[in-house]
């Protein structure tokens, strides 16, 4: 009778440890894809910072930078929601209108006139644009970066 009551207690000791480690793990693994999700993100919007701040100091872009920016934005659906993956192909989009027209302008085709007149003001607005880029960045990262999402990975700590 007294080794039935032992071992049924041991029993329960070994289960209740089992269980325990198992709910470790499992914190531990929820809070490692959190942690490696944060980095991801973040590592893109220092891109984003760095494309950008290339941009306003140069004011151009090369095209191997832009190729560069590209695919290291090919993952940005899967990291944010659309709305940051629409704004980083934005992004590119002006960047590459940007790179076109420093192109024309660097062209001796380009007759002084009218044409080269409007593609240097095409040239203004995207640099322009693009520069105003930078100070807003923090807003449209802020929710996944800071905000709830650092809520959220304050909240998982072991």
């Amino acid at each position: 009778m007294f080794m039935n009551i032992f071992d049924t207690i041991l029993l329960l000791v070994i289960a209740a440890s089992t269980a325990y480690i198992a709910y470790h793990y499992y914190r531990m693994d929820q809070l490692q894809a959190v942690n490696a999700l944060y980095e991801n993100r973040l590592w893109l919007y220092r891109d984003v910072v760095q494309f950008l701040g290339a941009i306003s100091r140069d004011g151009d872009i090369s095209r191997l930078a832009l190729q560069e920016f590209r695919s290291r934005c090919q993952e940005s659906a899967i990291l944010f929601d659309q709305t940051i993956a629409d704004y980083l192909e934005k992004l590119y989009t002006q960047a590459s209108k940007l790179r076109t027209t420093n192109e024309q302008l660097k062209s001796q085709s380009l007759p002084i006139g009218d044409e080269r007149d409007r593609v240097t003001v095409e040239n203004s607005k995207q640099l322009i644009w693009l520069a105003d880029q930078l100070p807003q960045l923090n807003k449209l990262f802020e929710a996944h970066l800071g905000g709830s999402f650092g809520a959220q990975n304050q909240g998982l700590k072991p």
